[in-house]
C-alpha cells in the first residue's frame, strides 16, 4: 500500500510515516506470534491427539509433532531418496522418473530393467523398485510383483491396488488416486506415485484397463505417462472382471499351448483346456447384443469375437482359430517355437478381449460426446448431467411432444447412476435400448439427437422470452428455413 496508494505518490513524509508504522506492526505481530507459540511458557497449553502435553523445549515440540504425524499418516512410506521423495520434482528428478518408467514399460523382464551405469534413474530404481522387492525375479523370470508385507512400500502398493481394483462399475480418474494418497493415513508425496501406478498396471496387465479422455488405450506407452503425470484427471482405470478370467488363466493357456504335442486323448490336458475355454465362452455369452454385432472394433478383436462365437471344439479354438484371428500361425503346425507363439497369442488375446469388453462403454462415451455437442456444452469442466438437469427443469412439464417430454423428465431424474442416466437418454433418443443397437444405430442416433436438441433449445428460448416480458402472454416461436439452408427465428406474442 505504501507504494501503490495514490495519496502517497507526491508526499515523501507520509510515505516514510507509513513505512515506519508498517515495520512496527510487523514487529508487534512477530512478538505476539512468538509469545503465543512459545512452548516453554507455562501459560501456553499444548494439545496433541486430544491430550494435553507438557512441552518445555522446541526440540520436544518437534519430536511430539513428528509422533503425531506418524500416528496420523501411519501408512506413509519411508523413502531415503531425495530425488523422488518430493511433492514437486526437480528437472533432474523428473527426467530420471521419465527414463525409469520408460524402462519399466519396455524392459520389465530384464534385470535392472536394462538400465546401465548409476545415473539418477538407477538410484530411484533401487530405492523404489529393487530394494522393496517390487521388481524381482520369480524363478527365472523378472517382473513386477507386490512388495513384501514388511516392505516400506507395502501400504502404498495396497492403496494404489485397492483404488484400481475397486473401479469395477465405472472408470475412476487418477486425480482421485492422487488425492486419496495425499490424505491420511497415507500422506504420500506425489513424486513416487506414478512409478507405483506403473508397477501396479504392469502387474495387473491382464485385468486392468486404462483410458485417456474416455478412449480405451489398448497399449500403454511412455508418452501416455508423460501426460498422466501432468494431467491425471484425463486418465482413468477400470478393473475388467472377465467372468473369472485372470492372469492365472492366461498362464494356463500359455502352458497348454507350449505343450501342444500332447495327444488329444490326454484327460489332464482336456480338463485344463476346459478350465481356459469355459470362461472365454461365458465371457462372450454375457456380452451386450451391440458388442456381438458391432464393426467398431479392430479387425483382430472382431476376428477373436467371431472365433469365440462360432468355434465349439476347445482344441480347435485354442490351437487354430484364436491363433488365426490374432494373425499367427496355428499352434503345432509351424516351424516356429510354439512357446514364443503362445506368449504372443496370450498378449494379443488379452488386448482383444479388453477391446471387446469396452466396445459398449466406448459407444456410450461416443453418445455422450454427441450430447455435449448437440446441447452446446463445450466446457469440459462442466458436467453434462448437471447442465441438462438445470436447463430441463425450466421446461419440464411444458412439452406437448411426447419424446421431448420424456427426454426432459429423464434429464432431471436424480435417482439414476451416471451410466443409467446416460443409457436412459440414449434409449429415448434412439427409441430402443443401447445394448440392442445395430451397427448403424449410432448414425441414426446422431440424426435424431439433432432434431431433439433443436426442439429443446427452441422451447428453452421461448420460455426465456416469456420470462423477460414479465407479462402473461402466449408466445410462439416461428423458424424459417431459407433455400440456402440458413434458419431465421421470429418470436411472436399473443396477448
Amino acid at each position: 500500500m505504501n507504494k501503490s496508494a495514490p495519496e502517497l505518490q507526491t508526499d515523501g513524509v507520509a510515505r516514510r510515516e507509513v513505512r515506519y508504522r508498517v515495520a512496527q506492526a510487523e514487529t508487534a505481530l512477530d512478538e505476539n506470534l512468538e509469545q503465543a507459540f512459545d512452548v516453554s511458557l507455562p501459560d501456553n497449553k499444548c494439545w496433541m491427539n486430544g491430550r494435553q502435553k507438557k512441552i518445555n523445549r522446541v526440540t520436544d515440540f518437534n519430536a511430539q509433532l513428528s509422533n503425531v504425524c506418524d500416528h496420523v499418516d501411519n501408512k506413509s512410506p519411508i523413502l531415503w531418496n531425495e530425488l523422488i521423495n518430493r511433492r514437486e520434482l526437480t528437472s533432474q528428478g523428473s527426467a530420471a522418473r521419465r527414463k525409469l518408467i520408460e524402462a519399466m514399460l519396455k524392459f520389465s523382464e530384464q534385470e535392472r530393467l536394462g538400465l546401465e551405469r548409476y545415473g539418477p534413474e538407477v538410484s530411484i530404481y533401487y530405492s523404489v523398485l529393487r530394494d522393496t522387492g517390487i521388481h524381482r525375479a520369480e524363478g527365472d523370470k523378472w517382473g513386477f510383483y507386490p512388495p513384501d508385507e514388511n516392505s516400506k512400500l507395502w501400504h502404498l502398493w495396497q492403496g494404489v491396488e485397492e483404488f484400481c481394483l475397486g473401479a469395477t462399475d465405472q472408470t475412476q480418474t487418477l486425480d482421485l488416486l492422487y488425492e486419496t494418497m495425499a490424505q491420511p493415513p497415507y500422506g504420500v508425496k506425489q513424486g513416487v506415485i506414478p512409478i507405483i501406478v506403473a508397477a501396479v498396471l504392469l502387474y495387473h496387465v491382464d485385468d486392468l484397463g486404462v483410458d485417456q479422455d474416455g478412449t480405451f488405450l489398448p497399449i500403454l506407452g511412455s508418452q501416455h505417462f508423460e501426460l498422466l503425470v501432468k494431467y491425471p484427471a484425463r486418465y482413468g482405470v477400470k478393473y475388467f472382471e472377465l467372468v473369472g478370467m485372470r492372469s492365472q488363466v492366461f498362464k494356463e493357456l500359455e502352458a497348454i499351448l507350449r505343450q501342444s504335442n500332447i495327444p488329444k486323448s490326454d484327460k489332464l490336458r482336456n480338463a485344463t483346456l476346459l478350465s481356459v475355454v469355459k470362461p472365454l465362452y461365458q465371457f462372450v455369452s454375457k456380452l451386450p447384443k451391440y458388442t456381438k454385432q458391432t464393426k467398431n472394433m479392430s479387425s483382430e478383436a472382431q476376428a477373436v469375437l467371431k472365433a469365440l462365437q462360432q468355434t465349439k471344439e476347445p482344441d480347435e479354438l485354442l490351437f487354430v482359430e484364436l491363433s488365426t484371428a490374432c494373425q499367427l500361425s496355428p499352434i503345432g503346425k509351424s516351424e516356429q517355437d510354439d512357446s514364443k507363439i503362445a506368449k504372443t497369442l496370450s498378449q494379443k488375446l488379452v488386448k482383444a478381449l479388453k477391446e471387446i469388453n469396452t466396445a459398449y462403454d466406448q459407444m456410450l462415451k461416443n453418445c455422450q460426446k454427441l450430447l455435449y455437442d448437440a446441447f452446446g456444452v463445450h466446457d469440459q469442466e462442466t458436467r453434462l448431467r448437471e447442465d441438462l438437469r438445470v436447463r430441463a427443469k425450466y421446461i419440464s412439464g411444458k412439452c406437448v411432444e411426447s419424446v421431448l417430454n420424456r427426454f426432459t423428465q429423464a434429464a432431471i431424474d436424480t435417482t439414476y447412476t451416471d451410466q443409467q442416466w446416460l443409457e436412459a437418454l440414449v434409449m429415448i433418443v434412439g427409441d430402443k435400448p443401447a445394448e440392442s443397437w445395430q451397427y448403424l444405430d449410432l448414425t441414426e442416433f446422431e440424426i435424431k439427437l439433432s432434431d431433439i436438441a433443436r426442439r429443446f433449445k427452441n422451447l428453452e428460448a421461448l420460455r426465456g422470452e416469456v420470462a423477460t416480458t414479465g407479462e402473461e402472454v402466449e408466445a410462439r416461436r416461428i423458424t424459417i428455413t431459407l433455400p440456402e439452408g440458413n434458419i431465421t427465428v421470429r418470436p411472436e406474442q399473443v396477448n
